[in-house]
């Protein structure tokens, strides 16, 4: 291996995941490594793993695989495993694929470096207990500067029953605020205009709205946006903070998983149906012009029809701006993974294809609501095949839902704010053009 080493780094899995790619990226070029955007000449490969369902295991897997090819032909001398899948299956990964030569646990990312300065034909591997805190520190970020996504805390402990985020990641743990305003203030100083909080259980930090108001006075941020709410844990003072904060942008993002309380139940997910309605009803009330998205669950074990009935008539009623659905996936080590009444997949699919369906057909009353009016768009750049500039409303999160297109008789600058008219839609898109 060469003094500097190449190293590529593949990261999958959620924007937290990322956030952990990134750290170890900025210690990766501090320690004088370069990195290599391709991997057929990378001296170091790095995959940074999910493993919260199935289809990101496989994913993690065949990503694996296909690096371990890469030091088979390749230039590739060493690969390495790092994350929540080097987290669940430690001594597998070894035993399966020779081929790796470094593990990394979901909280030792910090060591990274050690890792790819270990001695050659040596495995090395690096577990932190999952109640320790988890390393922090400095970000190459891989997505535009203006638009950041900055993680509060780490964990979960409500223990959902489907769920291994507390097997892989440990329990909640906050970071401290005087850190995360520090970061907040730092990435507005490197040019973010729009800033993404969140966690696994982002309404679970203490002081939430205290953080939101102590970013808010950071004078160049425009957006704050919170996502990931627990139903149950959204208070009077955050709907109210919604209500008054003009930084803040109206967008709740809410996983709902079931509407129906005997799945709920089962998921230990302590909302009704009708609690969720009144919910609902009272954040629509109260905060003027809020997007709401959720996602759900179906084939949950025991769900019935009369359960997935439920759900339907919630999702008409709701109308939820922007709604995913997964089916369910049995995880192994998980309350409801041992739970008799398990559901084929092709149930499975059959209710969350229901669902969508549903969705689908509200769109454009939903969209409705949209259409003719104007508002600020973030300019995410220019998209040669449409020949428009793209970006985003409030009601758009970055990754996950619709897009903004729109024309401009001048120059739209990325990272810029636009009043845009929304002229039509298709599906979650809109298309408009810049107004003065």
């Amino acid at each position: 291996m060469t003094e500097k080493p190449k190293v590529g780094l593949i990261a999958l899995g959620c924007e937290k995941n990322r956030i952990d790619a990134e750290i170890m990226l900025a210690a990766l070029e501090n320690d004088g490594c370069e990195i290599c955007p391709d991997e057929n000449e990378c001296d170091v490969i790095i995959v940074h793993t999910c493993a919260f369902i199935d289809k990101a295991k496989e994913e993690s897997i065949e990503n694996i695989l296909s690096a371990a090819e890469q030091k088979k032909t390749g230039k590739c001398k060493k690969l390495i495993v790092t994350g929540c899948l080097a987290e669940r299956y430690r001594s597998e990964i070894f035993e399966s694929i020779p081929e790796v030569d470094a593990v990394l646990g979901s909280k030792s990312f910090d060591k990274i470096t050690e890792a790819v300065k270990s001695v050659k034909g040596k495995k090395y591997e690096h577990y932190r207990s999952l109640d320790k805190t988890p390393p922090s520190g400095q970000r190459v970020l891989s997505s535009p500067d203006y638009s950041v996504y900055l993680k509060i805390a780490e964990g979960c402990s409500n223990h959902c029953s489907y769920c291994v985020i507390p097997m892989l990641r440990g329990e909640f743990m906050p970071r401290k605020f005087a850190d995360v305003v520090s970061e907040a203030e730092a990435l507005a100083a490197n040019g973010a205009v729009e800033i993404n909080l969140i966690a696994q259980d982002t309404t679970a930090y203490p002081d939430l709205c205290r953080l939101v108001r102590r970013i808010a006075q950071i004078e160049t941020v425009k957006w704050i946006r919170i996502l990931y709410f627990r139903p149950e844990e959204i208070t009077d003072e955050m709907i109210e903070l919604f209500a008054t904060e003009k930084k803040l942008v109206k967008y709740m993002d809410i996983p709902l998983q079931h509407a129906s309380e005997h799945v709920l139940k089962l998921m230990n997910r302590p909302m009704s149906d009708g609690e969720l309605k009144a919910l609902v009803a009272n954040l629509r009330a109260k905060i003027p012009g809020v997007s709401l998205r959720t996602t759900f669950i179906t084939g949950f074990p025991h769900e019935t029809e009369e359960d997935f009935e439920i759900l339907c008539n919630f999702v008409k009623e709701a109308r939820f701006n922007n709604l995913g659905v997964f089916t369910y996936s049995r995880e192994e080590g998980t309350k409801a993974g041992r739970m008799h009444g398990q559901i084929d997949e092709e149930t499975k699919q059959r209710r969350a294809d229901i669902v969508m369906d549903i969705q689908n057909t509200l769109l454009e009353s939903i969209n409705g609501d949209f259409t003719g009016k104007t508002f600020e768009v973030l300019c995410e750049g220019y998209d040669e095949e449409k020949e428009l500039y793209t970006g985003r409303a409030y009601f758009q999160a970055p990754d996950i839902d619709g897009r903004v297109y729109f024309s401009s008789d001048d120059p739209a600058a990325e990272g810029k704010f636009y009043n845009v008219r929304l002229d039509v839609y298709d599906s979650y898109d809109f298309y408009g053009k810049a107004v003065i």
